[in-house]
């Protein structure tokens, strides 16, 4: 494999180092294998008759997208593994999803990792042009003709090609420091920031193997952990537990629609009142996000912020809790409902104002650089305690 063939291999890795989740619903992460040579073997070859019309169910968009990740993803693979990639893409998809916008996420063909406004991240690489046997694969599987032997899974990773590209990556970050110029190779994979034994152990929280062909690992959703990816049970999901225990409540203040006095400007969460240093606790499993001090930040709504936390949870809506005078969680750490976020500040300390409280949030995604806010405010549903 040329180094040129080899880079275009790793740029389209597909592995999600946060839980990509990432907007909509990122859950089948793949690990390109791009082929080094785009010719396939004279045994693989089709034989091009006319265009059969598109499977029952599914379109010609529906096929396009299919056939260009295997081409993106595994080029030259296995028929099996063709089907199995195909199969975990199909499981995952959301009620009323096409397989289109399962692919997609609605950001177009492209590189794995990548969004195009208004869409969700791309959760696999769909960059390169399907050749015809890619297409009849494609249709065969969604007609019926192949069914994959791993029928629950809605995960793939390949673990060779994410220690490949986390070394380069860390080689970038080395390089970095010394203020040296990075290679284009370095520059799409500096992101990388897991080993592949991390993102196994990250997935078995919530997935667990079912099964690895032509070195590529296939999850499933653990059953025993269902939020994540189960919808009926992310439905239930959506009555949140108290942030702060129901008993040291002394009153519910401000709305996600009410306004705020004086500046006028939408309030966007739910004002919770409780003593001083009273605990504050996940309303929903996640991984946390960020933990940011803005309490001595020069910038205004990172000092009305004070100190919060950022909690990705399932579907990549983020629950924020802001206001605190302590954080005892750090970034990139597992919380299920009910466990320590932090304690209440003190008032007209970390943004409190008069009286201590806790202003949390749910938002539908998380934080955009363009549009300089997060996600639309949701309006949270507590459980009746």
């Amino acid at each position: 494999m040329s180094e040129r063939k080899g880079d275009a291999a790793l740029a389209a890795l597909a592995v999600v180092g946060t839980a990509v989740t990432i907007g909509g619903f990122a859950v089948a992460v793949a690990l390109s294998r791009r082929v080094a040579e785009r010719a396939l073997p004279p045994s693989r070859q089709p034989i091009p008759t006319e265009i059969p019309p598109p499977p029952r169910d599914f379109s010609d968009e529906d096929v396009d997208a299919a056939a260009r990740m295997l081409a993106s993803e595994d080029g030259q693979g296995s028929p099996q593994l063709w089907t199995e990639l195909i199969g975990s893409q199909l499981h995952a998809r959301k009620a009323g999803e096409t397989l289109y916008e399962r692919i997609t996420a609605g950001s177009g063909y492209g590189r794995q990792g990548e969004r195009s406004w208004p869409g969700r991240t791309r959760p696999v690489s769909t960059e390169e042009e399907a050749l015809p046997i890619h297409r009849s694969w494609a249709r065969e599987v969604l007609s019926g003709l192949h069914t994959p032997r791993f029928g629950n899974a809605i995960a793939f990773f390949e673990p060779a090609q994410q220690d490949r590209a986390y070394a380069i990556a860390q080689r970038a970050r080395v390089k970095q420091a010394q203020g040296l110029p990075l290679t284009e190779q370095e520059k799409r994979l500096s992101h990388y920031r897991k080993t592949a034994a991390e993102v196994r152990a990250d997935w078995q929280m919530t997935m667990r193997s079912v099964g690895t062909i032509d070195g590529v690992e296939f999850y499933e959703m653990n059953r025993s952990n269902p939020e994540k990816y189960d919808f009926a049970a992310r439905d239930k999901a959506k009555v949140l537990g108290w942030p702060v225990p129901k008993g040291l409540v002394t009153r519910v203040g401000d709305g996600v629609t009410d306004s705020r006095p004086g500046s006028g400007r939408p309030h966007k969460g739910v004002d919770i009142f409780a003593p001083a240093g009273s605990i504050v606790t996940a309303a929903r499993s996640g991984r946390v996000k960020r933990v940011i001090d803005g309490r001595s930040a020069t910038n205004k709504h990172a000092q009305r912020a004070g100190l919060w936390v950022d909690v990705e949870v399932a579907g990549g809506q983020i629950d924020r809790y802001l206001h605190l005078g302590e954080a005892s969680v750090s970034e990139g750490q597992r919380v299920k409902r009910g466990d320590a976020i932090g304690v209440i500040a003190d008032a007209h300390e970390s943004g409190s104002g008069d009286a201590p409280h806790v202003h949390f949030e749910v938002r539908a995604s998380d934080y955009d650089r363009e549009k300089k806010d997060y996600g639309q405010p949701i309006d949270p549903k507590f459980e009746v305690v």
